[in-house]
């Protein structure tokens, strides 16, 4: 049986911005992409975003930034997108020729953190406003899909499992939800908001009053689509991209940002570009690489 995809081995791009020439060796845990504004960062990673949603609605933009782009992953599939090919993807294994086939092989998150207005006809609900409001829409749904899948995988056991495994399934299971509820009232204590956990969907509380999450800060609806995120992954391998994941967090949650997503899914690739030394504050200083050092060749280079 092969190898599932649970993470990225190394990004080569040709002629990025039609200079540049890229090769990136990634962890399978955490990489940190940093760099100068404008030294390309966002770009590579937008780069590997698009490729990796495999829709060519995206391959026009492609065009414009790259000549091709080869991702490699732990099992030695590849995905090649090449602008001399008209941006068609050739997935290197027969397995993998329909694209819904290769896409159900493996999860990838890309969180925006920019809360930027929502246009009024793209709004789901009068309530959401922004992109951060729709990110949280979107992932209220997903989080009671999560807590379903949780307790039918306790009720699948009730018929062929002892009390003592149905037990250690039940406990697995609300540990992990449990520690990011904790995690939110830890984040959220110095303004007085907890989570409501007599609710379904996140709800929150603050003194006497009931909170939507549309109702928190720019930072607190930023880094609870994070850490929702990284919760309904289920501990699945995933790759999770953020740019700029600093934007709005405090540095203290800067600080523990990384510690906290794998925490909560140990089995997920972290790829993401900063520019802030909060985020590597905690221990990950090793785990980042400069864009100077994956650029193979710079065709304005001065001989």
């Amino acid at each position: 049986m092969n190898e599932p995809i649970k993470y990225i081995s190394k990004v080569e791009i040709k002629n990025l911005w039609g200079r540049y020439d890229i090769e990136w060796n990634l962890d399978p845990s955490v990489n940190i992409l940093s760099g100068i504004n404008g030294s390309g960062k966002s770009t590579v990673l937008k780069s590997i975003g698009y490729c990796l949603r495999l829709n060519h609605t995206y391959y026009g933009e492609l065009k414009n930034l790259i000549d091709s782009i080869r991702i490699h992953f732990n099992n030695g599939k590849i995905i090649v997108l090449d602008k001399n090919n008209s941006f068609l993807i050739n997935l290197i294994d027969e397995q993998y020729a329909d694209n819904d086939i290769f896409k159900a092989n493996f999860n990838m998150d890309r969180i925006d953190t920019f809360d930027k207005p929502l246009n009024q006809n793209a709004s789901p609900d009068e309530k959401v406003k922004t992109e951060l409001d729709k990110e949280l829409y979107n992932l209220q749904k997903e989080y009671l899909s999560y807590q379903i899948s949780s307790l039918n995988r306790v009720t699948d056991l009730f018929a062929n499992s002892d009390n003592n495994q149905i037990l250690k399934v039940l406990v697995e299971v609300k540990k992990q939800h449990n520690h990011f509820l904790e995690i939110i009232d830890t984040l959220f204590a110095d303004t007085d908001k907890k989570v409501d956990r007599e609710n379904n969907e996140l709800m929150f509380l603050s003194g006497k009053d009931n909170l939507t999450p549309y109702q928190l800060s720019s930072g607190e609806k930023q880094i609870l689509v994070i850490l929702l995120t990284v919760l309904v992954q289920d501990n699945k391998p995933s790759i999770l991209f953020m740019d700029e994941p600093e934007v709005s967090l405090h540095l203290d949650w800067q600080r523990k940002l990384i510690q906290y997503i794998k925490e909560l899914n140990p089995n997920v690739q972290i790829i993401l570009a900063t520019h802030s030394p909060g985020i590597i504050l905690e221990g990950w200083r090793d785990k980042v690489t400069e864009m100077t050092e994956i650029i193979t060749l710079d065709r304005q280079a001065k001989s």
